[in-house]
């Protein structure tokens, strides 16, 4: 995590200037602010840092309001249409296409670069708290209750933080139900598509473990995308919630229940950053929901923190 994002909004002001990311010295644009967030490296050539640059900058523009990402992309000469060699020059077509004169145009760029400062100090830095070198751009599960039993399928973006990821980690917890006497506790596993299951572990009883292996190596930037479908044998009962708790960087969350219209139940509530221990207490602790009329429910969580449990909760 970067201490101190006024030093990064200053090393981006500087980058901005001239050529931006497409400036021959690069490696020398590149301040130590930039270099940990981008995990550019001492030696690591010029084309090495400007990709670095380009695509964490890209990465983070996403996340800005429209206005504020294309004063971003044209500030930093990454958008197709500005990559003028002068600050100026891609300032007068940044006006343009706002509708602004100049110097609104060169405000919305210092306004950017300080928001993208301010989003990169809450993230861990590429080297480091990304341990094993990626992180979760966006994560969606769709749970379904309406069926025999009940089923999840988990979607993940995922990106790299550095070159040569060719396998991640992805963990799944099914605590028993308090009702349940069966002998038998299981989770049925199947990759949908995006790589192979090539280890199952299971350090308990109710923790599972697997690891994918990806069709391709993906290099520092690259995202990949993957699905998994995860099914509860009949007949063996599951706790009342669904929950994700990151244990990695994590920029999205979204979260979909189908429940059968006739049997939702009664009360239903969001979880936000709550401790883990208090979802035992299986009292509404968040914002009420109301399933629609097909017995769904649509939770967005942005930027969930590590540590903390997101998702939907309820009681009969």
């Amino acid at each position: 995590m970067l201490d101190d994002h006024a030093t990064l909004a200053d090393e981006l002001k500087h980058l901005r200037k001239g050529r931006g990311v497409q400036a021959t010295n690069i490696v020398d644009r590149a301040g130590p602010a930039l270099r940990r967030l981008c995990g550019i490296g001492p030696e690591d050539p010029p084309s090495t840092v400007r990709d670095r640059l380009t695509a964490t900058l890209t990465d983070l523009a996403e996340r800005l309001p429209p206005d504020l990402r294309l004063a971003a992309l044209a500030a930093f000469a990454l958008h197709p249409d500005a990559s003028q060699p002068r600050l100026g020059e891609r300032l007068s077509w940044l006006s343009q296409r706002l509708a602004k004169n100049d110097r609104t145009a060169r405000r919305r760029t210092e306004a950017a670069c300080a928001r993208l400062a301010e989003i990169a100090a809450g993230l861990p830095t590429a080297r480091g708290a990304d341990g094993e070198g990626w992180y979760v751009r966006q994560f969606s599960a769709l749970v379904r209750l309406d069926g025999q039993s009940p089923e999840v399928t988990e979607s993940r973006t995922v990106v790299a933080a550095r070159d040569g990821i060719a396998e991640l980690d992805t963990e799944f917890s099914l605590p028993r139900h308090p009702a349940d006497r069966r002998p038998i506790h299981d989770l049925a596993v199947t990759m949908l598509y995006g790589g192979r299951l090539v280890r199952r572990e299971r350090p308990s009883e109710s923790h599972f473990r697997f690891t994918v292996e990806l069709p391709l190596t993906l290099a520092h930037g690259q995202s990949h995308d993957y699905a998994m479908r995860l099914r509860v044998p009949p007949g063996q009962p599951v706790r009342p919630h669904y929950l994700f708790v990151p244990h990695r960087r994590c920029d999205l969350f979204e979260l979909r229940l189908r429940f059968e219209p006739s049997r939702v139940p009664r009360t239903l509530w969001r979880v936000t950053d709550s401790p883990i221990r208090v979802i035992d207490d299986g009292q509404p602790s968040g914002e009420l929901l109301v399933a629609n009329s097909a017995g769904e429910i649509h939770e967005v969580f942005p930027g969930p923190r590590q540590g903390f449990a997101y998702g939907v909760q309820w009681r009969a």
